[in-house]
């Protein structure tokens, strides 16, 4: 759980950096939403499922906001 948390964490960041960079791709977008909803599993700890549940919403956010300008 922690090591998915921290996946989707370096992709956003893989995406930050590529937006300041522009070189947005849009294959970037599309793995991030697949990883989103393929990988998601859940914990035993209440506390770790919400900080997830925090970073797969931004993520999120974040995917349909740049695919909307695409």
């Amino acid at each position: 759980m922690f090591q998915y948390g921290d996946d989707l964490l370096n992709r956003l960041d893989d995406l930050r950096l590529a937006i300041l960079d522009g070189v947005l791709s849009k294959d970037k977008l599309t793995e991030l939403a697949h990883n989103l909803r393929q990988k998601r599993q859940n914990s035993d700890d209440p506390k770790l499922n919400e900080i997830i549940n925090e970073i797969e919403l931004r993520a999120e956010v974040e995917v349909a906001k740049l695919t909307r300008d695409l």
